[in-house]
């Protein structure tokens, strides 16, 4: 991922966040990295609906860069703010 993609995906982070509730985000982030692919139909589904519309940035940095599958843009964004939130918490 290159870094202007990847600077576009924290970009959303803040709307990533506000489809949680405090108990569903500590649920999230207490998951292993490996077995986050469950939160792709439940927060995937919001995550496409809201975030990934075709006239938005991020969905247009994503197909800049080869991806067009929304599901792949979708776990790599869950990926993104899992690693990126539970670095946070760790320091």
């Amino acid at each position: 991922m290159n870094k202007k993609l990847s600077k576009t995906i924290k970009k959303s982070f803040l709307l990533i966040e506000a489809l949680f509730t405090p108990s569903r985000l500590l649920e999230f982030l207490c998951t292993p990295a490996d077995k986050l692919n469950k939160y792709n139909l439940g927060l995937g589904t919001m995550i496409r609906l809201k975030v990934l519309r075709p006239r938005n940035t991020l969905y247009r940095a994503f197909v800049k860069e080869g991806v067009t599958d929304k599901d792949k843009m979708t776990m790599t964004i869950l990926k993104a703010f899992h690693e990126a939130y539970r670095s946070a918490l760790s320091k």
